[in-house]
């Protein structure tokens, strides 16, 4: 049943933190608080079918085109966030349209789908959940800089985000019982009712000062995968067919035979990129059996490949092609079809795009003028996305 909204709690003005507010900050290609929408969207097979990101007031227009790609693909609603953290976990609820709610620190960059399908668990059985460490650190206590006491640690538990409650009855707790609280789970606590519990993770750490920022980094650097993937195409020249590469139609005579507008180009490129994270080729994915991908472009295979990856948790860092063309001369097309391959392959991060052109040597079948040739070697690379070394989860996750 979908009934889950994912609350993203992003209002913070990032005071300890010295700068700009952290919920912006660049963790590798996205801010922190994209991190969290990604894993919300992983959660989708789960129930959750809405994001509400609540933000610091008057930003909400400047962060539509932010957001863009993740509206694409899930239902999210931004609000404004209030004076306080119970303000602004209030104005979130009331735009929650679930019957339950998981509320989020984007702070909190690495929170793992593992990790939120257990709360789902625990708080479909026990009517609320929350995630806990044991604190494992000695304790001490300091007033005014001056340490003074220890403080014993046996039975202290550290809480992290996300918490999960029923929606109405989290939004009663927080507009009606008095006091300053950390959390919503201390609200809910100080309230009189049950708080369920599972375990936590150490990796869903909290981003609170610079030094945190850096963990952060170095936990991307570590847990970083790459992979390659080759690709092929082989097409005949024949009279009365636009000839199309890399998206570009190329006044000739000549164009290449395919069931698509032939462009082998893109369909080796496709292939690399699809090898790569381990998918089924074009051939497969859009077989000339369908009528529906007769004279479809290649540049869109190609952009769907491409988004197919990104399924996988992968995008494309650079490509390396080779054309192998007697006629025409390809050479003076090479930045149009470069740019068309860029805007493609790296609308969401920045990479590169190697382009070669070679002759047949006026031998066999390219030399004569009667095919063409590509090859392509794409080069892939995770997000940063620590859960593909993450004990709970596989890269398919």
């Amino acid at each position: 049943m979908r009934e889950w909204s994912f609350v993203i709690v992003a209002a913070g003005k990032g005071r300890r933190f010295g700068g700009p507010p952290k919920q912006f900050e660049k963790l590798g290609e996205m801010p922190l608080w994209e991190w969290s929408a990604r894993t919300a969207l992983k959660l989708k097979a789960d129930g959750v079918d809405q994001i509400v990101l609540v933000v610091p007031p008057g930003m909400e227009s400047s962060m539509e085109a932010g957001t863009a790609r993740i509206r694409s693909r899930i239902d999210l609603v931004m609000v404004p966030g209030g004076e306080r953290r119970r303000d602004s976990v209030l104005n979130g609820l009331k735009a929650a349209r679930g019957k339950r709610v998981m509320i989020h620190d984007s702070a909190r960059p690495f929170v793992s789908p593992m990790l939120c399908r257990r709360l789902v668990g625990e708080a479909v059985e026990r009517g609320s959940a929350v995630p806990l460490l044991p604190v494992t650190d000695a304790l001490k206590h300091a007033e005014q800089g001056v340490i003074d006491a220890s403080v014993p640690r046996e039975g202290l538990l550290a809480t992290q985000t996300p918490q999960a409650f029923p929606s109405e009855e989290i939004q009663r707790v927080l507009e009606e019982t008095p006091g300053h609280f950390s959390d919503e789970a201390e609200a809910w606590l100080v309230s009189g009712r049950d708080l369920g519990w599972t375990r936590g993770d150490p990796l869903n750490f909290k981003i609170t000062f610079p030094e945190d920022m850096e963990l952060a980094h170095r936990v991307l650097r570590g847990s970083s995968v790459e992979r390659t993937g080759f690709g092929f195409d082989v097409h005949r020249l024949s009279p009365g067919i636009p000839l199309v590469l890399g998206g570009l139609v190329i006044p000739f005579p000549l164009g290449l035979c395919g069931h698509s507008d032939g462009d082998l180009l893109c369909h080796a490129v496709a292939d690399a990129v699809l090898g790569a994270a381990h998918l089924p080729d074009i051939g497969n994915l859009f077989p000339a059996s369908e009528g529906r991908f007769r004279d479809i472009r290649s540049l869109d295979i190609l952009k769907e490949a491409v988004e197919m990856a990104r399924e996988k948790g992968f995008t494309v860092s650079s490509v390396n092609v080779v054309v192998n063309a007697q006629v025409p001369r390809l050479a003076p097309m090479a930045d149009e079809i470069r740019k068309n391959l860029t805007d493609v392959l790296f609308a969401e991060r920045p990479g590169t795009v190697s382009l070669t052109f070679k002759s047949g040597e006026w031998t066999g079948d390219v030399g004569n003028g009667e095919a063409m040739r590509c090859w392509a070697v794409a080069r892939l690379v995770t997000e940063g996305d620590p859960w593909h070394v993450h004990p709970d989860e596989t890269p398919d996750a």
